[in-house]
């Protein structure tokens, strides 16, 4: 019995490997592909949600005080990022919800006197317990930020907060206060 040469089975071998390799060269640019637009995607849908969850409670509250002039009617939360070290939109949209529920027992439908007329130590004392509420660790996705208050607006009936977060260490949680 006569064992075959291997002679032609070597011109089909480069071709082969060549083949297997751009199979796997092709699904993983293509899984590349997928996942960023997938990301966008995801991020995207982040935005719109949060826009409906606000437009919802717009509607709401514009129900609530129709008959009100001088009261809180929405609070608008804004993120001033860093250029430096810019945050994930997702984790912002989260943080800024977080905040806004925080605020929305204490100050929606609360008189505009608070931060409008009054003395001025009584408008200072408003705005620091403001920034003690909002000044505090908020989690997201197993991230640790130290949100804090940077500004304060009050324009018509809207209270638009400023925030600013950075990335909480773990020795920072176990401070006592």
């Amino acid at each position: 019995m006569r064992v075959p040469s291997p002679e032609p089975f070597k011109r089909w071998l480069s071709g082969i490997g060549l083949f297997l390799s751009g199979m796997v060269i092709g699904s993983a640019v293509y899984m590349s592909v997928h996942q960023t637009n997938f990301s966008l995607l995801v991020e995207r849908n982040t935005v719109l949600q949060d826009e409906n969850d606000n437009l919802k409670k717009e509607i709401q509250n514009l129900n609530k005080f129709k008959n009100s002039q001088s009261v809180i009617k929405k609070i608008t939360v804004r993120y001033e990022s860093s250029p430096s070290s810019p945050l994930d939109p997702v984790i912002e949209q989260e943080l800024k919800q977080q905040v806004m529920k925080k605020l929305e027992p204490v100050y929606e439908g609360q008189s505009m006197s608070l931060f409008v007329s009054g003395s001025e130590n009584g408008r200072q004392a408003e705005i620091r317990k403001l920034q003690e509420i909002v000044s505090d660790q908020y989690t997201v996705k197993e991230h640790v930020f130290k949100v804090e208050a940077t500004g304060v607006a009050v324009i018509q009936t809207e209270l638009i907060v400023y925030i600013k977060s950075k990335p909480s260490s773990a020795a920072d949680s176990f401070l006592f206060r």
